[in-house]
């Protein structure tokens, strides 16, 4: 099948890490013999500060998106839109692809569904968290992300919670499913601590707590660091590694200056070295105002490290022995359930990493949904 995703959640030169997730995606669409190429829409705020947008990954096409900053954010699709326009029609020319996959439904979702009906095939919207179960309520961006989902031929979720919330804005049920992401174990699982943590120069003598992730408000970054000072003090030796970057990185690091002694940032890390952090770990922390069901743990889990996260969307589906969920915006419980963790023997502070689903049969059922997707609209069947 051949697959055009569009989106700019999407590792960029300037964000390698940026939605390393969807770079799994389709190297996974790839392995299993798909042709997918993807249109990566690059903040012109990006290129001013790196100019070379050439990609080295072959299938992959860097476009400038200009957009006014901040402003009028329920009008940005049309932007990219605009922006965007002679990239997509220029692949078109050369290679006529069966679906359009995006990741984020608004801006990326709207240009995406647009432009799949424009050149007459269906269009798919993945979502994974706040942009419909925050950004929804939004009185101005919220029925731009309602009537894009509603137009979409099908919309995938990332587990259950978002897909009652898609339910709620118009989407037909037929049209709405959610999807476990799968993790690969041939990458992600329990590996020897004191070997990783001396491959990436991190102390054997600290208990290292660990966040990955993108540094947005969303993420809770600065429940977990009122909640750090907290745990620094009933656990002296505890280390809180930050792995990622973002738009609200200066802030963090700001925020964090009375903290050098206590938290590393680590920057962005490569989806392939994200396993020897993991290892490396005696906790994953994720303290987000909003989820779906996040990579991130999951990967955390498959490598045997236990988690303490905000009570939101389908974390708690994850929950294991080791691993907890407090409500959010709470750094009090945050603090005492990562303290609670870290003071718990070594033995026990280990998670069951059997339980998380293989990637392998998650891209299968996934490839088997699009071609039913494609089937339906070459027929003209209701959705």
């Amino acid at each position: 099948m051949k697959i055009l995703f569009l989106s700019s959640i999407y590792p960029t030169p300037r964000h390698p890490g940026k939605g390393n997730i969807n770079a799994a995606l389709v190297a996974d669409l790839r392995a299993h013999g798909d042709d997918v190429r993807a249109l990566v829409p690059v903040p012109w705020t990006d290129r001013m500060r790196r100019r070379d947008l050439a990609s080295a990954e072959p299938g992959v096409t860097y476009t400038t998106w200009y957009y006014p900053p901040k402003f009028h954010r329920h009008w940005y699709h049309r932007w990219m839109r605009r922006s965007i326009l002679p990239a997509a029609q220029a692949i078109h020319r050369q290679w006529q692809a069966d679906l359009v996959l995006s990741y984020w439904p608004h801006p990326d979702g709207a240009v995406a569904i647009e432009h799949a009906h424009a050149i007459g095939v269906p269009g798919v919207i993945m979502s994974g968290g706040s942009n419909v179960l925050l950004l929804s309520s939004d009185p101005r961006r919220g029925p731009v992300i309602a009537s894009t989902l509603r137009a979409a031929d099908h919309v995938l979720t990332v587990g259950e919670a978002i897909r009652q919330r898609c339910l709620e804005l118009g989407v037909a049920p037929g049209r709405v499913s959610s999807f476990a992401r799968g993790v690969d174990d041939t990458l992600f699982h329990p590996g020897d601590q004191v070997a990783a943590r001396s491959r990436l120069g991190l102390p054997q003598d600290r208990l290292i707590v660990l966040w990955v992730g993108r540094m947005a408000h969303v993420k809770g970054l600065d429940v977990l660091l009122t909640a750090w000072r907290k745990i620094v003090d009933r656990t002296p030796l505890a280390l809180l590694v930050l792995v990622g970057d973002g738009p609200d990185q200066s802030a963090v690091k700001d925020a964090a200056r009375d903290l050098t002694d206590s938290v590393i940032f680590a920057g962005a890390v490569a989806h392939a070295q994200l396993p020897e952090w993991y290892q490396a770990g005696d906790l994953v922390v994720l303290p987000s105002r909003s989820e779906g069901t996040p990579n991130v743990l999951l990967e955390g889990l498959a490598c045997g490290t236990p988690f303490v996260a905000s009570d939101v969307g389908n974390i708690r589906d994850l929950l294991e022995p080791a691993s907890q969920v407090i409500p959010s915006e709470d750094p009090g419980a945050l603090a005492e359930a990562v303290s609670a963790a870290l003071a718990m023997p070594a033995a026990q502070r280990r998670a069951d990493s059997t339980h998380v689903p293989a990637r392998g049969t998650a891209i299968e059922s996934l490839r088997r949904t699009f071609s039913d997707i494609v089937e339906r609209h070459r027929l003209g069947t209701p959705k």
